[in-house]
């Protein structure tokens, strides 16, 4: 992995203003995670959506990026399957499943510490002519 790549996606503001911890990064593909606290939770007691969300869009955006191309998010669809409470560890992974220069396709996935399937997520990228590694 080159090292700018690392750089700029570890230097994501908002990642850090969440807690999200960056595990794993390869090309096309990255694995994240947080821990569910108070302040992260719904009026339901369970984990807000938006930041099951944002922790998916996380590895999605690490995992695309992971060239040292710029690219940049024009949908995502996400099923939620199972809330998730506090003091659960939620992981994200993305994967590429399939590419060409212009389209990248990502497969999401949110689990807990149970390895059980909180939410799921198809994301495709649009590859931009600009390198940054």
């Amino acid at each position: 992995m080159k090292e700018t790549v690392m750089e700029r996606v570890s230097s994501d503001p908002f990642a850090r203003f969440l807690g999200i911890a960056i595990e794993e990064v390869r090309e096309g593909e990255a694995r994240v995670s947080i821990v569910i606290k108070d302040h992260l939770l719904n009026f339901h007691g369970a984990a807000n959506g938006g930041l099951i969300f944002s922790l998916a869009d996380v590895a999605f955006a690490i995992a695309s990026n992971s060239y040292g191309q710029t690219s940049v998010g024009i949908n995502v669809s996400m099923n939620y399957m199972l809330a998730a409470k506090e003091g659960d560890t939620l992981t994200a992974t993305a994967e590429e499943v399939s590419g060409n220069p212009k389209l990248g396709l990502y497969r999401l996935t949110v689990r807990n510490q149970y390895d059980e399937m909180i939410a799921v997520a198809d994301g495709m990228v649009y590859r931009k002519k600009e390198q940054f590694a």
